[in-house]
């Protein structure tokens, strides 16, 4: 017989085996420390007896197979659950566990939350496996030790085996043990393996795979972690108050997310971006948020039925070009039908002097969406145009608004924008009496309580945006003369149509355009004015979420485009980011965008 010590943690065990097995307890064992410092709390032994290998514990069988790979499953089982029984020196977890260089990842999570199958998917991106099982911390620090064992994939989960290694097939026998119920695969076939490494945890990952689900990574408070950490914690009956004191401040001091995806595609080039630089940069709390929005997709409401998925693949047709008006009335929309409906009919209530004088052009950037064929509907209205677009989501959909419309001035406004009465017929009267200005024209900004307002943005940055809201007291007065400004949320302004100088088409998603757009009118000649009486009122919170996706990559892109195309400073944007999402994450988004070389 051959004799194999095992340690982890302060439990220490010893195998006895035939020398036959010695290839299946190596290719179990071969990556756990042998623990010979004291005697072995329990001492297994495998033998072969009537045709079936046995298994036993400490002089009780407890166990049989006639397959021995069936049995090197029964074996490492048995071996984890003896690990975990009677631990004191700290707090050990059903988790798996990768590493980038000397920083510790945990995956904790039940079974079948998709644990192996994403530290595999991290270990092909270069991260190092320490195991897709067992972790423990002692409670003097956040160095930890890991059960290195093989990946151990269920029945069920092989399927993802061809997304993880295109060449599955090419795996070698000696590197791979299947069973009826698992198949073991050594983790070199995935990428590098680090057992002796002991880590520091710098990041609690929780994942979830769902089919068919929307790549979401939500950052999680203390709190809500340390309870779901809990939920994990398998040597709880053995602590004083379960260890959830401790459980507690280990998520004080980490930074935690919970992971939903659907497949490994959406995490390509963002969940492993994401850990290096959450990992390597020394984040704030606010600046860790920030970054983790960069991996979320938008969310998207799910279909009810095989009809409404058709449905939304059906594009509608535009309604024919209507009869020429003085003033057309934009605005872009991306799954927002209320928004629409209120601004639309808030119009018609409130300013029915200007009827005969406008058309509403509505561009909805989302046409296969579930408010398409409602937003079509408003073609009853009379003077109201519908226009699918879907070449390109963003900013830079304002443009077609121009281009679709019939009237020599046009008044571009967000889907969810009110204005106050009057405020278009002065409007127009203003354009009888400037008609060949060059200018963009703006106004206050209403807050939600119809008294204090918001004239322009100062000449600053803040938040990961250009431009902090300020008031002008020249405003007060609603009849008072127009004023210069630096620039304006772009809620709502309006120019002549021949005077729109476009944005950059190199602009992607959302972010951006205000002051750009600005001193583009100003660099074509033209003045950037607030007039006192064309007030209105935005609607922010959206408790149903955001449809579309924003996201730092495209802001920041946005940016370095827009103010390279003016000829201005894009050094102030890599100052305030550096600032904003920490200098790590700053540098990574450049890189990415191709835009780290032209700094230099």
């Amino acid at each position: 017989m051959k004799s194999r010590y095992l340690g982890f943690a302060d439990r220490r065990l010893v195998l006895h085996y035939p020398a036959a097995l010695t290839a299946m307890v190596q290719f179990l064992f071969a990556h756990v420390p042998a623990g010979q410092d004291r005697e072995p709390d329990h001492v297994f032994l495998l033998k072969r007896h009537g045709g079936e290998w046995c298994l036993s514990k400490d002089n009780r069988k407890i166990g049989r197979e006639k397959d021995e790979n069936n049995m090197a499953n029964l074996l490492m089982g048995e071996v984890i659950y003896a690990m975990i029984d009677g631990v004191h020196s700290g707090l050990t977890l059903h988790a798996a566990a990768v590493a980038w260089k000397d920083k510790g990842i945990w995956l904790p999570g039940t079974s079948g939350a998709g644990k192996t199958s994403l530290s595999a998917w991290l270990c092909t991106r270069g991260f190092s496996y320490l195991t897709d099982e067992l972790v423990h911390c002692p409670f003097d620090g956040r160095r930890f030790e890991a059960f290195t064992r093989p990946f151990n994939f269920k029945k069920h989960g092989l399927s993802v085996l061809s997304a993880l290694l295109p060449e599955t097939n090419n795996i070698q026998d000696s590197d791979m043990l299947t069973g009826e119920t698992v198949t073991m695969i050594q983790p070199g076939a995935f990428g590098p393996c680090q057992p002796t490494a002991v880590p520091e945890l710098s990041l609690l990952l929780f994942p979830r795979f769902e089919q068919e689900a929307a790549l979401e990574l939500e950052p999680m408070s203390p709190a809500q972690a340390g309870l779901q950490l809990m939920g994990c914690h398998v040597n709880a009956r053995n602590l004083p108050g379960h260890g959830f004191t401790d459980v507690v401040k280990l998520c004080r001091q980490v930074p935690a997310c919970r992971l939903t995806y659907g497949s490994f595609q959406q995490l390509e080039n963002s969940l492993d971006a994401f850990c290096e630089l959450a990992l390597d940069s020394s984040l704030t709390p606010q600046q860790f948020n920030r970054l983790a929005t960069m991996v979320s997709a938008p969310r998207q409401p799910p279909a009810s039925s095989r009809a409404d998925r058709e449905r939304k693949q059906k594009i509608l047709p535009a309604t024919p070009r209507l009869a020429k008006k003085k003033l057309t009335i934009g605005m872009a929309v991306y799954d927002d039908y209320d928004g629409v409906y209120f601004s639309v009919q808030a119009i018609g209530l409130y300013h029915p002097e200007v009827r005969d004088d406008i058309e509403i052009l509505v561009i909805d950037n989302h046409p296969e969406g579930k408010d398409a064929p409602y937003l079509k509907k408003l073609e009853c209205l009379g003077n109201y145009r519908y226009v699918p677009f879907r070449e390109k989501t963003g900013t830079a959909v304002r443009d077609r608004i121009f281009a679709e419309a019939t009237g020599d001035f046009v008044l571009c406004m967000d889907c969810h924008v009110l204005i106050v009465p009057g405020a278009l017929a002065r409007l127009l009267t203003y354009f009888d009496t400037h008609p060949l200005c060059n200018d963009l024209l703006q106004g206050p900004l209403l807050n939600d309580d119809l008294r204090t307002m918001n004239t322009h943005f100062a000449d600053s940055w803040r938040g990961g945006m250009y431009g902090v809201w300020a008031c002008d007291n020249r405003a007060d007065d609603k009849d008072g003369e127009p004023f210069d400004i630096p620039m304006q949320g772009l809620g709502l302004f309006a120019c002549r149509k021949k005077a729109w100088p476009g944005f950059n088409p190199d602009f992607r998603g959302f972010g951006g355009e205000e002051g750009y757009i600005h001193e583009k009118f100003r660099q074509a000649g033209g003045r950037t004015l607030c007039l006192p009486f064309l007030r209105w009122l935005h609607r922010f919170e959206r408790p149903g979420g955001v449809p579309y996706t924003i996201d730092w990559q495209d802001r920041i892109w946005n940016y370095m485009i827009g103010f390279q195309e003016l000829g201005l400073d894009t050094g102030q944007i890599i100052d305030h980011f550096n600032e904003h999402l920490g200098e790590g994450v700053t540098t990574e988004i450049l890189r990415r965008l191709g835009l780290d070389q032209q700094e230099e």
